[in-house]
């Protein structure tokens, strides 16, 4: 059974692994999209945190009278860095699918192409 990595775009937060066999499938296929997907995460993670204490130092800022309405720009970074985390997100993916990667859903196995030859990689039940 084929399936997508995912239809639709999100910010901040991506989709958690389907089986530990697909992340490290992913780390072997190609070690640096692993990394880039890592890096995603924290940025996203970052910029999640920045959702809920960006409007809180506004609010800081208002109550101790130092507010300026150029400050609200301070928003949009946490969706600068959603946008940001998505698109090294969905970059992570494409270098692993160039090589070839596929995950088999059924099986609990990954596999990519490697030298020329199908390299497999899956947890023994």
């Amino acid at each position: 059974m084929l399936r997508v990595v995912r239809a639709y775009p999100m910010l901040f937060i991506h989709p958690m692994w389907d089986h530990e066999s697909q992340r490290l499938g992913k780390y072997h296929c190609t070690p640096a999209g692993y990394a880039v997907h890592v890096i995603a995460d924290c940025i996203g993670l970052a910029g999640l945190l920045l959702v809920f204490i960006a409007p809180g130092l506004l609010v800081n800022n208002w109550w101790h009278g130092t507010f300026a309405p150029s400050q609200c720009w301070s928003l949009a970074v946490p969706f600068a860095l959603g946008i940001a985390s998505e698109g090294l997100f969905q970059f992570s993916w494409w270098l692993a699918l160039r090589r070839g990667f596929h995950y088999d859903y059924d099986r609990c196995e990954a596999s990519w192409n490697e030298a020329g030859e199908r390299r497999t990689f899956g947890m023994k039940n």
